[in-house]
């Protein structure tokens, strides 16, 4: 009955708190999924919160450094009983097996992360980046991944900045790293490798001050 209750105040709920997506419990109950799992040996009385947190944090800790670039061998060796004990959901190593031939990709999966070109999944195409070594990260739509002779690379337009005078609501957080970019795209394309690819970003109609105008 709670959640027949809730269905009648979904209309309310997304006037408070926007898109669904952005308060849905689906990944709590995914991480319940995994508390659960892990072994307490019945300890009560606040060793079994300590037993969880600590497994959790190692496991966290161990899935890490296995996508680190420079993992020793040695530990990659053990990853099938690190898969018995944490129960990865994907492999962190994972990626799409090259073309047989030179061409363009619909997907690409790289380190255990599927990106798209935003034609195909405009959501995968969102991607957080340094353009170069000297550069600060941005955000960006993957519009075309290429493989060659020389590797494979992702060909994104940059998201145009908030105009001028807009309300960034995450300014007010300086040790917290997220920003508002315009939806709007620059004419600017960059050719980057997927390993400089930070994240993913989330498009949202967060704010809409002009007839033309929405942000991520």
């Amino acid at each position: 009955m709670t959640n027949i209750h809730a269905a009648f105040h979904i209309y309310d709920f997304l006037l408070l708190f926007g898109p669904i997506i952005s308060w849905w419990c689906f990944p709590f109950e995914r991480l319940i999924g995994v508390l659960q799992r892990i072994k307490t040996s019945d300890q009560i009385g606040g060793e079994l919160e300590l037993t969880i947190t600590n497994s959790f944090m190692r496991g966290a800790n161990l899935w890490r450094w296995l996508n680190r670039p420079d993992c020793p061998d040695v530990i990659k060796e053990f990853k099938h009983l690190f898969d018995l004990a944490y129960t990865p959901r994907r492999d962190l190593h994972e990626e799409s097996a090259p073309l047989t031939v030179d061409g363009k990709w619909a997907h690409y999966t790289f380190r255990g992360v599927n990106y798209s070109r935003a034609s195909t999944h405009f959501g995968n195409s969102l991607i957080l980046y340094s353009p170069s070594p000297e550069d600060d990260p941005t955000a960006g739509s993957i519009q075309k991944i290429v493989t060659d002779s020389k590797g494979t690379v992702f060909l994104v337009q940059r998201q145009a900045p908030l105009p001028t005078g807009s309300f960034d609501p995450f300014l007010r957080y300086p040790h917290f790293p997220a920003k508002l970019y315009s939806s709007q795209m620059e004419d600017t394309m960059d050719t980057i490798p997927p390993d400089v690819v930070l994240s993913h970003c989330a498009q949202f109609e967060y704010l809409k001050l002009f007839s033309d105008t929405q942000f991520v």
